[in-house]
């Protein structure tokens, strides 16, 4: 026992001198001191913020059907499996068998002597435990039940940045669908408006007030009108079916119908260095790497011995009736020390693919962390202009409507024609339109701000 100590010493300080040292952990990207805007970050309620019962009962919808939403859930599963299993790896491993084994000699070969007490045939039965534990002497299994832990925090995380992005997502198309209800309907007041006005001049025309020219610029406009409600159309029709897929619902199915402004949330971007620990796909890139440096730790434990102790215990007798006497009995307990020596470059390669992925998880860490930073300084951005838009547009429309009513009562009193009318209410749905346009954009942006800063997102 003393010369295999001394063996097993030797090969341990031989394979300690070829192997290497861990990698330190890829330094992140760096951190801006702050945002170009303050403001508290969206909490965990950030949909409620809207006032719309529509988009809660959709988001909850989404939540039960979305197939995205099942496809991580399933994977988060897969990775808690597979945490077990790599718990289990550094567990004995004990098993029970029995078995019977019957034989009968040749006495026509020659070899078995008659009448020196041998049986021809024998009947052994034996039942007994086997069992075998690879001693984790130098924290191999350790650390593949470490990375297998790490790994099944980033499916949790990926699973919850998914529930944020599906909730997120459906906000952003629902609102995107009611302002393209709003729009279409602007749309098909400016069409009527450009109809009447062209059969205004049509009229006009045809009196010989006028000549031709004004009624070919009539009717271009009034085809491009049409035109334009073409298209208020489609893209009424193109939300409204990414909405329903989104939420797991049927080509067709009825969406909510409702009315009524939605509430501007003021969203801000809190602090950056908060954004690292409020984002679950921050959490989830981090997690990656921490599993990626301790599949290097398991890549350099393979260098160095493999330590197993394997035993066995039972009975064996035959007949097999005699199984449970003393005299039956049996125990053999085998260590044994497997020295690396040629593997071909094995070992070398599974280290050098742990460190390119630790290179690959540090690099994606960065990457996803200055895309935060990226998503929510645009968020930032767009949200400012759009702020501004909004009181712009806001005070256009007011001015319009100011001149529709002057116009409508100098109509009244006879001081102005059925085409003054016209022109001013076409005035009105356009810039109805485009302050709708600028009011909903603002308020999916408010959501991908919401998103951006994690949604109230948090690991505890």
């Amino acid at each position: 026992m003393l010369r295999a100590n001394k063996t097993f010493l030797l090969a341990a300080l031989v394979l300690a001198g070829c192997a290497h040292d861990p990698s330190a952990k890829p330094k992140g990207a760096a951190v801006p001191g702050a945002f170009s805007q303050a403001g508290v970050a969206a909490d965990a309620k950030w949909a409620e913020s809207f006032g719309d019962p529509a988009l809660l009962e959709l988001i909850a919808q989404a939540r039960k059907q979305s197939p995205d939403l099942v496809i991580a859930r399933a994977r988060q599963r897969e990775a808690v499996a597979l945490l077990l299993a790599a718990n289990a790896g550094d567990q004995p491993a004990v098993s029970v068998g029995a078995g019977l084994e019957s034989s009968r000699i040749s006495l026509e070969t020659g070899r078995v002597p008659l009448g020196v007490g041998i049986p021809r045939r024998t009947d052994v039965g034996a039942v007994g435990v086997k069992a075998s534990w690879e001693l984790d002497v130098w924290g191999r299994e350790a650390a593949k039940t470490k990375a297998a832990d790490a790994e099944a925090l980033a499916a949790k995380f990926t699973a919850e940045q998914a529930d944020l992005a599906l909730s997120a997502e459906v906000a952003r198309l629902w609102f995107a669908v009611r302002g393209a209800r709003e729009q279409l309907a602007f749309l098909e007041t400016e069409f009527a408006t450009r109809l009447r006005e062209m059969q205004i001049v049509e009229q006009t025309v045809g009196a010989g007030l006028v000549d031709s020219d004004p009624l070919s610029s009539a009717r271009l406009a009034a085809a491009q009108a049409k035109v334009d409600e073409g298209l208020g159309r489609r893209r009424l029709a193109a939300a409204e079916n990414a909405l329903r897929a989104l939420i797991g619902a049927t080509p067709g199915a009825p969406l909510p119908e409702v009315k009524g402004s939605v509430a501007m949330p003021s969203f801000g971007a809190g602090v950056p260095s908060e954004l690292l620990v409020r984002r679950p796909d921050l959490a989830a890139a981090a997690a990656r790497l921490d599993a990626a440096l301790a599949r290097e730790g398991a890549a350099i434990a393979d260098f160095y011995p493999s330590v197993t102790l394997n035993g066995q215990a039972g009975w064996q007798a035959d007949p097999a009736s005699r199984i449970g006497r003393g005299s039956a009995s049996f125990w053999s307990l085998t260590p044994s020390v497997d020295l690396p020596v040629f593997d071909a470059g094995l070992r070398k390669a599974n280290l050098e693919v742990a460190r390119a992925r630790i290179d690959g998880s540090g690099a994606e860490w960065t990457k996803a962390v200055l895309g935060a930073f990226r998503e929510v300084e645009d968020a930032l951005a767009d949200l400012r202009e759009l702020a501004l838009q909004e009181e712009l547009t806001s005070r256009v429309l007011t001015a319009v409507r100011v001149r529709l009513a002057n116009a409508e009562a100098r109509r009244k009193a006879g001081l102005a024609n059925e085409n003054e009318v016209t022109l001013a209410r076409r005035d009105e749905a356009m810039a109805a339109r485009t302050l709708s346009m600028v009011v909903w954009e603002r308020r999916q942006v408010a959501v991908r701000l919401a998103a951006a800063t994690g949604g109230g997102w948090s690991a505890k």
